[in-house]
This record gives structure tokens, C-alpha cells and sequence, in this order.
């Protein structure tokens, strides 16, 4: 983070003048030219740097509960995409300090597009080859009156995948902004968005410790049938205000919903290292995941000379509803990954869903010191009510309960102006699941558990515009197997430590850079390491991570860049029983960019290729095992134009 921006973090909670408007332009978006550090930054389509929503630290922010939308408490279940998101920011480390009540694994803050100042229409057509085309949006911005305006946009995206699967989907995204006073604005927003037959991607498990054989990474080797659709949408209402003097209120109400329709897992189990294979195809009936959540806080600010004092009040809430299971799996014979190989459709036999409804109040208080140019410091506590009832649908549910302290504290001092020294500690309440169906518990809800998290680095300003980060962290969750009588509970801890660094800035005139790299030990510790049914290594966990971004585009090149992206992974292990690794693998895209003016219409020409060397390199996921290829080389072409 650039120096003195906790201080402006910390201004913009606590007394911002709502006058400002933002300018939906597609045109300018550069998640480059965005990224204030090497850990996160989305801007439409395209990511940089270390983490995303769905990985940080090794974690997932987003099963953590650790969503933020406009800096409020967002409980996400339906996916939330571009049309409605400006921006996602991830919060990690020094950048989290400034975020009332912080979380362990890192926070995923998500901005929304807000209504221009002036009418500004946008649309974008995209081309990925060999594949076709990725999609076609509109968007628009306009004010209606001195105090209102809205924003919205269409997307439909005919695309095939990069495994080549057919995944069609319609987006409707609308924002309203509306600020009656200087001191107070009220913004409403909805989001749908349309799965329409999605073919989903095989699953492939290996018979042993041995990756798949490569296959041709061009052939869709699903089924046609074999399709998703969903519905997700997303709603809700922020208001913020500062009706006192030294006094913020902000409130956020917010509905996340997700409706599967009609769901297929396609199973390659068994695979030998000729690729053949069992195919096993599961079907679900309708499922929904749902939930209301949202915060209300009040934030006060009083200063004293070079002393300020921020007091946030705040209670967060969510009620959650997950309507699952009941699905069944056929078997199709022996197949072979990578061989499209069609199969009649069956009739499926559905069976008993599962129901899980979770309620949870947290109220908390917050002080957060600073002096300026010296240093800042916070303490945070928070009491959690939480309430989880589990079971069969139209069966009487299986009640748990939790109500821990949370606290939090963070420290930060300024020995330069240019030089920073951080610290903090996080504990947090996260929910685990249930007990899978080989356990004796099969089915039983998991009782929510407590995480810790505590870091510390430093910040340092090498010149203007560039900065170094460097920090060491530890998050610890509990970890759950079956324990020796084959019941689903917690037999150990899982902990990942490691060592992070960010360089982002431009060193030269022109020059952009956003490098960051991440060292993580994870370890798994308990009575099932104890006994040599797993490894003490968790599967899927690069120890070593790096990424590299660079654009290079001077004023006299007249609007033209150019760009690359470099990534590695460490070899890790790819099975819990630490038996067999997938290999270390290194990925590079380069691209370019073309912003120019056409009768006052601005526009903007994005080319970009990616995996150019068309590497081969294997992912697995570490919940289920499953493994996957990487994307192959493929042209990305994008044109959006502002009129």
C-alpha cells in the first residue's frame, strides 16, 4: 500500500463527501494500472496479482464468510460478475488493517459501478480463438436528475470453454444511485444472471499414485446432456450518510440467491495410465442456496491535533438457507479421458435433500488510533451468535449452537514516511460442512469452528510511485477427519505459514509493474497424520508462488501498450497421503493494448495470448482430489468503446 494510504482508508470510513460520482467506462478498465499492491486486483475481465476471491493465503475467502461489498459484511452465494462489480480488491496483510473487524485468510472487497455524471453508453464484443465468440455486452450510465442516476448492462456470453464444454449465459445487472443531500446517499442494485445448458467439465481420479496420461486439451470428451443451469441473482439496498456531526452510519441489506435448476457431475474414477477409465454421471435435483445478510454500522471520528480516534459500532447478520443432495450417481462402463465418447441418457432416480439453515448475529465494537506520521493502533471485539439446524428435508433437523468471542488487534508504525512496520492478530468463526458419506456421521452437521490468523511485515516506499511489501503470516483452522471409531470430527489443526511480497508501481515513466511472490508450509497435524492415514502435507498447496505483470506504454506511443504476465507454481503434493507430486509449472501471456478516439467516441483494442508456450501442467482440487489439465494457448480479442 502507498504511504499514507491507511490514512486515507481510514478517512474515506469514517467522513467521505458523497458528491462524487465514478464514470462506468469500459474502455479505461486495466486491472493493472488498478492494483495498488501484489495480492488481488480484478477489473472486469482480467486479475492480477497473488489472490482472488477464491484463494488466499491457500484459503478460501469466500467459505470464510470473508466477502465484502462496498465494505460491508456480504454473505455471497450466487456469483456476482462484471456487469455489476467495478472492482475486487484483495485485503491482506497491511491493506486489511484500515477494514473494521478483519478475518483470517484475507478479505475479498467487492466495489460496484456507480451511475456517471453524464450519459455514457458502453459496449464490447470479445473473441477467444479457437474457441469463438466469448461474449457481447451493453452498458449504460446516465443521470436522471441533480441527485439521481442509474447504470446497468446486458451481457450474453454464446462461449465455449477452455476445455471446450458449451457454457451459453444471459446477464441483467442494473445500480441506482441516489443522493438527495451532500451528506447521504441511498444505492439500490440487482443482478440476474442466466446458466443456460452449461456443460460441466469432467471430474478424472486417478487408481493410484500416478498423474493421467496428457490428452488433447481441443476435444470435449462430457456429455451433451449432461448440462447445468442456474439462476443466480443478486440484490440489495446500501445507504450511508453522516446525519451527525463526527458521525457515519453506513447500512447494507443484501440477498444473494443461487437456483440449480438442473445439475451433472461427470466422473472419470479409476484412471489408469493409458487413460481409460470408470464413467460415473451423477445427477442432482433442484437446489438452492440462499441467504440475507448484511451490516449496520455507526462510525465516529474525533480529532485532537495530530491524533485521531475512530470508533466503529456494528452488528452483522445472516440467515442462510441450503437446500442440497439427494441426487444419484450411474455407471457408464469404461471410457477413456480426453475421447469423446457419447452415452444414452438415463432415468434418474431422485432421493431425499438435505435442508441446512444457519442464523448468525455479530455484534462488535472497533477503536482504531492514530498519530499522525508516527503510527496507528486497533483492538476489535465482536460476539458471535450462531445457530445451524441440519437434516433431511421435511425431517426434524439436528440443532447446533456457538457463541465465542471474537477480537482482533493490529498495530502499525511509521519509523520514516517512507517505512512502515505492521503487525496483528485475527480470530474468527467459520463454518466446516458436514460429515462426509463414508463416516459414521454421515450427513451430521460439522459445528462451526474457531481460526486465528496472525501476521506482520513491513511496507517501504523505494520512490515515488513504487513500493515494497513484505510480511510472514500464520492461519490456523481446526482440521476434520474420521477419527479411529469412523466419526466425522475435528482430529487436528491445518496450518499454513509463509512469507509474502509485493513490488507494484512504475519505476520508469511508462513502465507498470505489479510482481508478487508467496512461500507457504502447510501442515496437517492430528490423530490421522499420527496413525499414517495421510501425509502432514495438504494436497493442492504450491509451496512456492510467483507472479509477474509488466505494461509498458509511454504518452509518445500515443495510447498503444504492451504487456505480459508470468506465473509459476511450486511442485506439490497432488493426494493426502503425500504418495505423489504434481510437477512445478510455468505459465506466460503477452498482450497488447490500443486506446484511441473516434468522433469523440473513446475505444480500446485488447489482444492478448495467453499460455503462449501452451504449457501442460495439472491442478488438482484439494476437496475433492479431482484433477485437471491447465488451459491450452488461446488468442484473447476484446474491443469496447465508450460513446
Amino acid at each position: 500500500m502507498k504511504t499514507g494510504s491507511w490514512v486515507r482508508s481510514l478517512t474515506a470510513a469514517g467522513f467521505c463527501v458523497l458528491t462524487s460520482t465514478v464514470h462506468a467506462q469500459r474502455a479505461d478498465e486495466n486491472a493493472i494500472n488498478a492494483a495498488e499492491d501484489a495480492f488481488g486486483t480484478r477489473v472486469g475481465t482480467e486479475g492480477v496479482g497473488l489472490y482472488d476471491q477464491r484463494n488466499a493465503r491457500g484459503f478460501d475467502p469466500q467459505l470464510a464468510g470473508n466477502m465484502r461489498l462496498e465494505g460491508l459484511y456480504f454473505d455471497q452465494q450466487a456469483l456476482f460478475g462484471t456487469r455489476l462489480q467495478k472492482s475486487i480488491a484483495m485485503r491482506i496483510g497491511l491493506s486489511a488493517q484500515s477494514y473494521p473487524f478483519p478475518a483470517p485468510t484475507g478479505i475479498a472487497d467487492f466495489s460496484l459501478i456507480m451511475p456517471a455524471n453524464k450519459r455514457i453508453i458502453s459496449s464490447s464484443v470479445a473473441y477467444a480463438a479457437p474457441v469463438g465468440m466469448n461474449s457481447f455486452t451493453v452498458d449504460i450510465s446516465t443521470p436522471l436528475t441533480d441527485t439521481l442516476g442509474i447504470a446497468g448492462g446486458t451481457n450474453y456470453a454464446p462461449a465455449h470453454s477452455d476445455w471446450r464444454g458449451h457454457s451459453p449465459l444471459w446477464t441483467l445487472a442494473f445500480v441506482m444511485r441516489w443522493a438527495p443531500t451532500k451528506s447521504l446517499e441511498v444505492i439500490p442494485f440487482a443482478y440476474y444472471n442466466q446458466s443456460l445448458d452449461a456443460e460441466v467439465q469432467p471430474l478424472v481420479f486417478t487408481a493410484g499414485a500416478y498423474l493421467p496420461p496428457h490428452f488433447d486439451r481441443s476435444v470435449f470428451f462430457g456429455q451433451d446432456w449432461a448440462d447445468r443451469r442456474a439462476n443466480d441473482r443478486n440484490f440489495g439496498v446500501i445507504a450511508r450518510g453522516t446525519p451527525f456531526k463526527n458521525w457515519r452510519l453506513q447500512m447494507g441489506l443484501f440477498r444473494s440467491d443461487q437456483e440449480r435448476l438442473d445439475n451433472y457431475v461427470v466422473f472419470f474414477r479409476n484412471t489408469q495410465p493409458n487413460g481409460t477409465a470408470n464413467l460415473d454421471i451423477r445427477r442432482d435435483p433442484h437446489h438452492r442456496f440462499a441467504s440475507t445478510s448484511g451490516e449496520l454500522r455507526a462510525s465516529g471520528v474525533f480529532t485532537d491535533g495530530s491524533y485521531r480516534h475512530t470508533v466503529h459500532l456494528a452488528v452483522r447478520g445472516r440467515d442462510t438457507n441450503r437446500l442440497f443432495g439427494g441426487g444419484q450417481t450411474l455407471a457408464f462402463g469404461t471410457a477413456r479421458i480426453g475421447v469423446y465418447s457419447p452415452v444414452i441418457r438415463p432415468n434418474y432416480v431422485y432421493g431425499v435433500r438435505d435442508r441446512d439453515v444457519v442464523r448468525q448475529i455479530t455484534p462488535g465494537i472497533t477503536y482504531v488510533g492514530q498519530w499522525a506520521n508516527v503510527g496507528e493502533f486497533s483492538v476489535g471485539l465482536q460476539k458471535s451468535f450462531y445457530d445451524r439446524k441440519f437434516g433431511r428435508e421435511n425431517v426434524a433437523p439436528t440443532p447446533t449452537s456457538s457463541r465465542p468471542w471474537l477480537y482482533n488487534g493490529t498495530i502499525a508504525v511509521n519509523p520514516t514516511r517512507d517505512f512502515a512496520i505492521y503487525a496483528g492478530y485475527t480470530r474468527g468463526l467459520e463454518e466446516f460442512g458436514t460429515a462426509p458419506d463414508n463416516a459414521a456421521n454421515a450427513g451430521a452437521p460439522v459445528p462451526a469452528g474457531l481460526t486465528k490468523q496472525i501476521d506482520g511485515g513491513i511496507r517501504y516506499r523505494i520512490m515515488h510511485g513504487l513500493s515494497f511489501m513484505a510480511g510472514v503470516f500464520e492461519v490456523t483452522k481446526p482440521y476434520f477427519d474420521r477419527d479411529p471409531a469412523s466419526i466425522y470430527t475435528a482430529v487436528g489443526d491445518l496450518s499454513h505459514k509463509g512469507v509474502e511480497m509485493s513490488l507494484s508501481g512504475q519505476p520508469l515513466t511508462g513502465l507498470t509493474v505489479v510482481a508478487g511472490a508467496v512461500f507457504i508450509k502447510g501442515r496437517v497435524s492430528g490423530s490421522t497424520v499420527d496413525r499414517g492415514l495421510i501425509g502432514p502435507v495438504p494436497p493442492g498447496l504450491p509451496p512456492s508462488v510467483f507472479k509477474l505483470s509488466l505494461q509498458y506504454g509511454p504518452s509518445s506511443w500515443h495510447g498503444f501498450s504492451v504487456d505480459t504476465q508470468f506465473d509459476t507454481a511450486g511442485g506439490h503434493y497432488a493426494n493426502r497421503a503425500n504418495t505423489f507430486r504434481i510437477p512445478s509449472a510455468a505459465t506466460m501471456d503477452i498482450g497488447m493494448r490500443y486506446a484511441f478516439t473516434v468522433s469523440d467516441v473513446k475505444a480500446n483494442l485488447r489482444v492478448q495470448v495467453r499460455n503462449i508456450m501452451d504449457g501442460y501442467a495439472w491442478k488438482v482440487d484439494s476437496a475433492s482430489g479431482s484433477l485437471a489439465p491447465s488451459s491450452p494457448r488461446r488468442i484473447f480479442i476484446r474491443l469496447a468503446a465508450d460513446f
